[in-house]
């Protein structure tokens, strides 16, 4: 039988409660930096120093999510933990997939001079398509990222936890939905993902903070009497 300990949901409601305020973040730098785009470029391009910004808040949001996805996994009922080991995969994978990529372009990319190796630059680049790096960055937020919400809805199951699981599974679907997008070359399709990673997954982080929250003090094996107190 697994234990929900005070330590699984501290470390959870932390993780889950600084994902929902980098994602916070994400947004007001993403408004900022979409009204400071040049006049002809995309409605929601981003440019540095904002983009720059915005691939950090990324990589640190993922590895949030990692942690948050394990404390999910201690959480679950034995008769759930295989959508929540899902889900901690799925988004193990995300992680390594867009963290990889946003390093390398705040890294290499910004370090390499364009005049000299310009196809490198522009593939690096994560803030123009279509090039490898955003083909990547996309796989990750919509594909990964969308199976892992989608599952992680899986693992909560009760009446208290309807709102949680219903904003889990719309970010996860719309997700899902955004992969549409780079799939069939009109890339925006793709806002689809940004309403679900950008908007409804930070909220959803959110409910989870508070669920793990209420749980704070329970310490109990989980089994069929804690999901009813969920």
């Amino acid at each position: 039988m697994s234990e929900w300990t005070q330590a699984d949901w501290r470390v959870g409601m932390w993780s889950a409660l600084g994902a929902a305020t980098i994602g916070a973040i994400f947004i007001i730098v993403g408004l900022i930096g979409v009204v400071a785009r040049p006049p002809s470029s995309e409605p929601l391009h981003q440019v540095d120093p904002y983009l720059a910004i915005l691939e950090a808040l990324m990589i640190l949001f993922a590895a949030l999510l990692v942690v948050m996805m394990a404390a999910v996994y201690a959480y679950a009922p034995p008769e759930r933990k295989t959508f929540s080991l899902a889900a901690l995969a799925f988004t193990i994978c995300f992680a390594v997939t867009t963290c990889s990529m946003h390093f390398a372009s705040l890294t290499i990319g910004r370090q390499t001079d364009p005049s000299v190796l310009p196809l490198l630059s522009h593939q690096l680049s994560t803030g123009d398509w279509p090039t490898f790096a955003m083909s990547l960055d996309l796989l990750a937020w919509d594909y990964f990222l969308g199976l892992a919400l989608v599952f992680e809805a899986g693992v909560f199951r009760s009446r208290a936890s309807r709102r949680l699981r219903v904003s889990l599974a719309a970010a996860g679907t719309l997700c899902l939905a955004g992969t549409l997008g780079p799939a069939s070359g009109y890339l925006r399709i793709q806002y689809l993902g940004i309403v679900g990673y950008a908007l409804v997954l930070p909220l959803a982080c959110a409910l989870l903070a508070m669920l793990f929250w209420q749980e704070r003090n329970s310490g109990v094996t989980l089994g069929g009497s804690h999901e009813e107190s969920i």
